[in-house]
This record gives C-alpha cells, sequence and structure tokens, in this order.
C-alpha cells in the first residue's frame, strides 16, 4: 500500500489542490513509485488569457464563492490585466487539465460545484500511467 499528497500544480497546472492518492496492489510483489513532478506547463496567464496577478492559482473549493478580492476566502477572482475577473467554467476546466472543448452538461453553478470536487486531471493521468507500467 502506498500514499502520497499530490498537489495538482507539481504535474503542470497552476493550482496547489493537494490530494492524497493511495495506490494497493494485490500481488504484495509489486513496487510502486509516484511519478515524478514536472515543470508547470500552464500558468493563471493562459488559463485567464490575459496578465493575471498570480502564477499558481487558488485551489477550487465548493464553498465560499464570490467572497471580495480581498478576502483571504476568496478563491474564485482574479486581477486580469488590472481588472476584477470572476473565475468561470472554462477557466476553471483549465485549471484542471481538461480539454478546451470539455463541457459540462449542468448549470453554470453546478459546473463549479463539480470542479471544486474534482481532481486535476494530469495528477491522475501520471499516477494511473505508473499503475499500468506495473501491472505489464
Amino acid at each position: 500500500f502506498y500514499y502520497k499528497v499530490i498537489k495538482a500544480s507539481d504535474y503542470g497546472v497552476p493550482q496547489h489542490r493537494p490530494r492524497l492518492f493511495m495506490v494497493g496492489f494485490k500481488d504484495k510483489n509489486i513496487k510502486f513509485e509516484f511519478p515524478e513532478p514536472v515543470k508547470l506547463a500552464m500558468t493563471m496567464d493562459d488559463v485567464f488569457e490575459g496578465k493575471v496577478n498570480k502564477t499558481i492559482g487558488y485551489t477550487l473549493r465548493v464553498g465560499g464563492r464570490g467572497s471580495g478580492i480581498g478576502d483571504r476566502r476568496n478563491w474564485d477572482t482574479y486581477l486580469v490585466d488590472g481588472e476584477v475577473c470572476r473565475l468561470s467554467p472554462k477557466e476553471g476546466l483549465r485549471m484542471q487539465g481538461f480539454p478546451d472543448d470539455f463541457e459540462f452538461p449542468v448549470s453554470e453553478t453546478q459546473a463549479m460545484k463539480q470542479l471544486g470536487n474534482s481532481v486535476a486531471v494530469p495528477a491522475i493521468q501520471a499516477t494511473a500511467n505508473e499503475i499500468m507500467k506495473r501491472l505489464k
């Protein structure tokens, strides 16, 4: 049984988002190592397509949305090209590593809740690839 706290930013996306990953195999002889972190592939500038006041964004959350930009609980508002901008589902998807053509078949509110509950795609992909290597 193996476990590690992994940050989304360790796998190329601009969000800290620490999550506990656990991996176990029925065959106790299988050795596992979590994938090595990779360089940040995108910044918040890429997410918003403008100049943002942060390189790595806040962790997306289910609640607390809409707090003022100076509020420490705020996670969905950024200064972009000097203007206050609120995170949209499209930008949330980018922060999680989803492709730009991915769409939620739900309301914007529900999409943001689902993003707040999700795990960054590149972190899952990297870990799953290491698992698959061990099973061959």
